[in-house]
Parts: structure tokens; C-alpha cells; sequence
């Protein structure tokens, strides 16, 4: 008997490429990792096997027959089923533009033919995390919105009953709250005290909160003794509340009998004479307890508990949504922190990069000043990766783009993870001699870490080769022009001997 997928495999993932060989290495090294593989071997069959069942992950050949891989990512994208599927290139094509297109049509990543074994499980597993973590960011999302929904209709069907429900809802926090409790309850039902007991921080005793009485100046003198005292569970009416989480009305006071109804003497004082508690409850959880006091004798009237019960049941729908809105509010964050920073490194990652250099573009072509851009490559990484593994390379990446950061300054200037070892620095209102000095410090920085490097044909540490351009944005040119330009300025300074800066300055050629 076969197993279930969720079972079997890792995750469902499916290769689309048109040549065989391709095929049969990819699936056979992602099988034997076990993950479930399903292949294609062009755009149209990929895409007519994804409506019927969605994998989990896409490696994506760029260039097929008929409809190529960019296509393939479009339609994908743009589907309501399968927009969420991370797809990661896999293309012969080494060009920056042609990564640059790869992810803006859609793609997580982009791997370079012919790939590197490690590489390319590596870069599955980190996409199927991040992918797998958005799901769960999604459906939490999700809930949490969806009570929410259910916390305000509560509230809608209930606001009407009494003004005091509104005025709850304006509260700004939970004290705030009770004190227009306590007020509009103790007027609405005409009644002459009302206390508020809650647990303190150690959960171990009741402490007074807040009250509210009427202008009688006696009545003072009860609240005031109330501040000075704490209640052990099951001590007097609100320790009594408290474990039993129940409504509890004293019809007589001065008739309580029970040795542990302690405010039978300060009552009888000030003329109080009937009492009537009710806990406020969320999760099974005491929040607070509301006490409320008369100075007339009344027996148990069920209108009155039901509208007090209707309050307290607002009060306490107050309390969770104001917890589930502040989990919906981290949750959110955490979701756009996955979205825009890298895994790996804690810099920006390749999206931000390209939203940031767009804004950034149009910003500065409005004011007709430099943006410039610093793309910065670890020298030789891949003999540090064979040389030492990748776990030591990739402490070596997040040392690399610690310092990077560390030498930005300016809160609008921007480091991100490009892709691979190599990192982007933009800044805006930047000119040539700006850019170099900013340049110069990364790469002596870097340089200053003194990672050793013992493969490297230029120095025994880890060093960086950097490309530098600085332009006014204008018609004629757009940002991936910009990237190009960089990208040949940084294949200069590897050309040139690498660990060292070459500038490309268009404001002066224009």
C-alpha cells in the first residue's frame, strides 16, 4: 500500500525543460533527496499540469520551443492557482538582463547552467522554507482576520442595546475601559458603586482597579478602603467571582453570614446593602471582576444580570480584539520581512533592490540629481565555498554584508543581497566622488575583516571587486540600463585584477 504524499515526500516539485539529459540529472538528484518530481518538457504541458494539480516548486528552463520559460513564469503569475508557486530559473543565459527579466517576471531565484549539485538542493530548500513560512503567515492572516470579522459582528448586534457599548469601543485602553463601564453600568441600572478587581502580575491575588460611585460624599470612604486591600481566590465577593467564575448576588449584605464576605462592616457603614458581582472572561481566563453595590435591598432581576452580561461580554470582546489586531499587526510585519529581506544575510533582498532603484530613479529624475549605484562581488567565492564548504561561505556572506551595511551612513541609502556573493549599494544624491569614497571604505573594510582566503590569486583574505556608476536619470536611459552599466563597470574590476573599484561616470559623459 502506497503512502500519502504529505508522508512520502518532501514537497511536490515540477522540472520543465526541453532537454532530456537535463531532466533525468535534475530529477534524479531531487528524487534521491526525497521529493516527489514531475517533469514537463515544454511551456504548454507545464502549464496544463500545473491547472491540474500545483506543485509546490518550479525549476524553470529559459529557453524552450514555442513559448519560452518567461512566459511560461507570466501565465503563472497571473493565474489566481498558481501565482503563489516560487519558480526559480534555470538557464544557460548569464547576461544581467536576462536575470533582471527573470525576476521581474516573477521568478525567486536564478541558476546558472550548468549548475552546481549543492547549488541548485540548496536554493530548493531555502525557497520551499521561505514558501512554506508564507503559507503559514497566509492562513494566520487569514484567522486572524477572519475573527476579527466575527469579534465586530458581535459587536454590531449588540451596540444598539446602550450607549455604553459605544463608548467602550472609544476607549483607549483596558482601564479606560472599565471606568466607562463601571459609569454607564452603575447609572443604566441605578445602582450606586461599582468596582473593578483584577488579578495582579503573579496571578496570585485580585488588586482594585478602579471605581466610580455616585455624588455621595460616604461612598468615599468605601472606595478609599478598597484601594488598600488584596483579595486571595475564594476571599470576599470578587475572590469568590474569581474561582468560580460565575455571577454571584448578595440579595442582603448585612444578612452574609459567611465568614469570608469581608466588606459586610464597611458596607454597612456607608448604607450599602446589596451586591451583585459578574467576571469578565476571555479564553476561560478572569480578566477583571465587576462589582457592583446599592444602597437598597433588591432580589435577583434577570433583565438587569442580562444586561450587564451583555456589557461585560462587549468588554471583554474589546480585550481580544484589541490582542488579535496587535498578532494580525505582527504577523503582517513578519510577512513583509520575508518578502523584502534576505534569508540569509538580513540585507534587502533582490525585490526590494528593485522596487527601492525605481523609486529612487523617479525621485532623482524629478530633481534632476545623481543616483548612483555600487554592485560588489566576493573575489574567487566559489574556490572559498570548495575550499571551506558552504556553511563557512555562508558566514562568510553575512561577515561581508554586515560590513557593507556598517559603511552606509544615510538612512535613504540602500544594501542589498543582488544574488550569490554579490552585493548592491544605492545611493541616492550620490555624485562620482561620493560613490567612489563610499566605494573605497567597503572594499577596505572588507578587506580589514582578514577572512583568510587561501585560494585566492590577490590577497590571503576574502576581498571585493566593486562596479561603480553615477548618472541623472533622464528619458533615454531606465534603470536596467543603469544595472548593465554597473555589471560591465564590476566585470572591469575583475578583468583588471580584481580588489579594486572601476567607475563609470555618465553624469560627465552627458
Amino acid at each position: 500500500m502506497s503512502k500519502s504524499k504529505s508522508t512520502e515526500y518532501k514537497a511536490d516539485i515540477l522540472i520543465v525543460d526541453d532537454t532530456p539529459d537535463n531532466l533525468r540529472l535534475l530529477s534524479n538528484m531531487l528524487m534521491s533527496q526525497g521529493y516527489q518530481v514531475r517533469k514537463a518538457i515544454n511551456g504548454q504541458l507545464a502549464l496544463k499540469g500545473v491547472e491540474v494539480s500545483q506543485p509546490d516548486l518550479i525549476l524553470l528552463d529559459i529557453n524552450m520551443p514555442e513559448i519560452n520559460g518567461y512566459e511560461v513564469c507570466k501565465q503563472l503569475k497571473s493565474g489566481e492557482k498558481t501565482r503563489h508557486i516560487p519558480v526559480i530559473f534555470i538557464s544557460a543565459l548569464d547576461e544581467t538582463l536576462d536575470k533582471v527579466k527573470a525576476f521581474q517576471v516573477g521568478g525567486v531565484d536564478y541558476i546558472t547552467k550548468p549548475f552546481q549539485v549543492e547549488e541548485v538542493l540548496a536554493r530548493v530548500e531555502n525557497q520551499l522554507t521561505i514558501h512554506q513560512l508564507q503559507k503559514q503567515l497566509y492562513q494566520q492572516n487569514a484567522q486572524l482576520q477572519l475573527e476579527i470579522f466575527e469579534k465586530q459582528k458581535v459587536e454590531e448586534e449588540i451596540r444598539f442595546l446602550f450607549t455604553t457599548t459605544q463608548l467602550i469601543s472609544k476607549s483607549g485602553d483596558f482601564n479606560d475601559a472599565l471606568k466607562v463601564t463601571l459609569k454607564q453600568l452603575c447609572l443604566a441600572i441605578n445602582w450606586d458603586l461599582g468596582e473593578a478587581w483584577v488579578p495582579n502580575n503573579k496571578i496570585s491575588k485580585l488588586e482594585y482597579s478602579t471605581g466610580w460611585f455616585t455624588s455621595e460624599k460616604s461612598l468615599e470612604k468605601f472606595i478609599e478602603k478598597s484601594k488598600s486591600l488584596t483579595l486571595a481566590p475564594n476571599h470576599g465577593l470578587p475572590g469568590r467571582i474569581w474561582t468560580s467564575q460565575k455571577i454571584e448576588w448578595v440579595e442582603d449584605i448585612s444578612a452574609e453570614n459567611k465568614p469570608n464576605f469581608i466588606r459586610q462592616k464597611d458596607a454597612g457603614e456607608v448604607g450599602l446593602k446589596t451586591a451583585f458581582g459578574i467576571p469578565i472572561l476571555a479564553n476561560d481566563q478572569v480578566l477583571t471582576i465587576l462589582v457592583f453595590y446599592k444602597k437598597q435591598l433588591s432580589q435577583p432581576e434577570q433583565r438587569l444580570v442580562d444586561l450587564v452580561n451583555t456589557v461585560a461580554t462587549q468588554l471583554a470582546s474589546l480585550i481580544q480584539l484589541k490582542r488579535t489586531e496587535a498578532a494580525l499587526v505582527k504577523a503582517n510585519q513578519e510577512l513583509e520581512r520575508l518578502a523584502t529581506q534576505d534569508g540569509l544575510t538580513g540585507v534587502a533582498n533582490r525585490r526590494l533592490f528593485d522596487e527601492y532603484l525605481g523609486i529612487e530613479w523617479l525621485q532623482m529624475y524629478r530633481e534632476q540629481l545623481p543616483l548612483s549605484l555600487i554592485l560588489c562581488d566576493v573575489d574567487f567565492f566559489k574556490l572559498y565555498n570548495d575550499t571551506y564548504g558552504h556553511l563557512v561561505g555562508d558566514f562568510c556572506l553575512q561577515q561581508v554584508a554586515a560590513t557593507i551595511n556598517n559603511c552606509i551612513k544615510r538612512p535613504t541609502d540602500l544594501v542589498a543581497r543582488y544574488g550569490g556573493e554579490e552585493f548592491a549599494v544605492i545611493l541616492p544624491n550620490t555624485d562620482a566622488k561620493g560613490a567612489l569614497k563610499v566605494a573605497e571604505s567597503i572594499r577596505q573594510k572588507v578587506q580589514a575583516l582578514k577572512i583568510t582566503h587561501t585560494t585566492s590569486s590577490v590577497s590571503e583574505f576574502v576581498t571585493l571587486s566593486l562596479g561603480v556608476t553615477t548618472v541623472i536619470p533622464n528619458p533615454e536611459i531606465n534603470p536596467d540600463i543603469l544595472i548593465a552599466i554597473t555589471d560591465k563597470a564590476l566585470y572591469a574590476a575583475k578583468q583588471q585584477g580584481r580588489n579594486r573599484i572601476v567607475l563609470e561616470n555618465l553624469v560627465e559623459k552627458s
